[in-house]
């Protein structure tokens, strides 16, 4: 069928021409074969055996839809972090919370206040809101500007966004810039706080700002996920807490009754009953992590600390050339798209095999593409 040329016109201004960004894509050239893929931070190991299996007895199921509110867990994380039940919400992914948390706080022409270096969804869905976007640039170093983005705040600004530990830097905030961004951001602004990469905070040594920022008098919501830690991506379970039952009510307006997979939940459960396996996944991680920060060093480059599932780095030539290369040799990783970091790459954490051949792979692209 022809393309209407007037379509656009049936479209919200600010939805007019925009092009698709799906980093999950994969092309035609790719199918079937061995691909290395070190571009996603997703855990390269499989969920729990326990998580598994779970869901292999839930299998004759899923004729039925589930229970959206997710009662169970909702139970089980309410006693553990001390919020009430009735605020803590579930989503498809923390992605689908981290735009229902904006769509029920800004409407269209108000603001919102944001570090300029993020993942890239974060600003997809500020288009997508036509929101008034406040961007306050990192420090040199990659951390957030907690003091610029408080300075930022106006009379029109409805929600203030952090993220800690940062996508795509690998950093955390502090202990003291918790307590300032909760105490400082006022009262009358929803203060979101995405921790998607938590439980790798708390592994290197990293504050719980939940545990901070339920003493703050202001509205806030706190965003994590079960995609990461708990090698749970494909099930795409996030969840969030919310510091009143009202904030969680609108959140469920916008997520859907059926936003949620049958297998997610028990999935979740019996990974939560399996802490070592977590331990083993955290642990290993971490191993692969400074393999690979040390690796980068010794190929000339510079990578931020992360406390995550990845790394990204200054590689003194273009990012977007160094994927290019690597993924012609069967390895994807990614690159930073802001301003000022167009020559970082970011690398996920693979298996130990996945970590030789990357460093192998990539020493190769970098001295060709330095011309060494």
């Amino acid at each position: 069928m022809d393309s209407n040329q007037d379509d656009g016109a049936y479209l919200r201004r600010n939805m007019r021409g925009k092009v698709f960004w799906n980093p999950t894509t994969i092309p035609a050239s790719e199918r079937g074969k061995h691909i290395i893929r070190m571009d996603l931070n997703e855990c390269p190991h499989p969920p729990s055996p326990a998580a598994i299996a779970a869901m292999q007895a839930h299998a004759d199921k899923i004729n039925r839809y589930p229970d959206g509110t997710c009662p169970e867990i909702t139970e089980r994380l309410s006693k553990l972090n001390g919020v009430p039940a009735a605020q803590i919400i579930w989503g498809s992914g923390s992605t689908q919370l981290l735009k229902s948390i904006m769509e029920v706080v800004i409407a269209p022409g108000e603001n919102l206040v944001s570090p300029s270096l993020l993942w890239h969804r974060f600003h997809g869905v500020y288009e997508v809101l036509d929101a008034d976007v406040t961007i306050v640039p990192n420090h040199a170093d990659a951390t957030i500007d907690v003091g610029g983005m408080i300075s930022a705040i106006g009379n029109n600004t409805r929600l203030a966004v952090v993220i800690t530990p940062n996508n795509p830097t690998g950093l955390m905030l502090g202990e003291d810039d918790i307590h300032r961004v909760c105490a400082d951001t006022p009262e009358n602004v929803l203060l979101f706080i995405d921790e998607a990469y938590h439980e790798f905070a708390v592994h290197a040594g990293g504050v719980d700002a939940l545990e901070i920022v339920k003493q703050r008098k202001g509205p806030w919501v706190v965003s994590r996920t079960f995609s990461k830690a708990y090698a749970l991506a494909g099930a795409r379970l996030g969840y969030a807490y919310c510091s009143s039952e009202e904030i969680a009510n609108a959140l469920r307006m916008i997520t859907s009754t059926f936003n949620i997979s049958a297998f997610a939940e028990v999935g979740a459960l019996a990974a939560l009953d399996d802490p070592e396996y977590t331990k083993f996944i955290l642990g290993s991680n971490a191993t692969e992590r400074t393999r690979i920060i040390e690796g980068l060093k010794a190929l000339g480059c510079a990578p931020l600390q992360s406390v995550t599932n990845f790394v990204s780095a200054d590689t003194g030539v273009p990012g977007e050339e160094v994927v290019r290369d690597m993924r012609a040799r069967g390895i994807r990783i990614a690159r930073l798209h802001d301003a000022g970091f167009e020559n970082y790459i970011r690398i996920s954490m693979g298996q130990p095999d996945d970590t030789d051949a990357c460093l192998v792979s990539l020493k190769e692209v970098l001295e060709n593409l330095r011309g060494g």
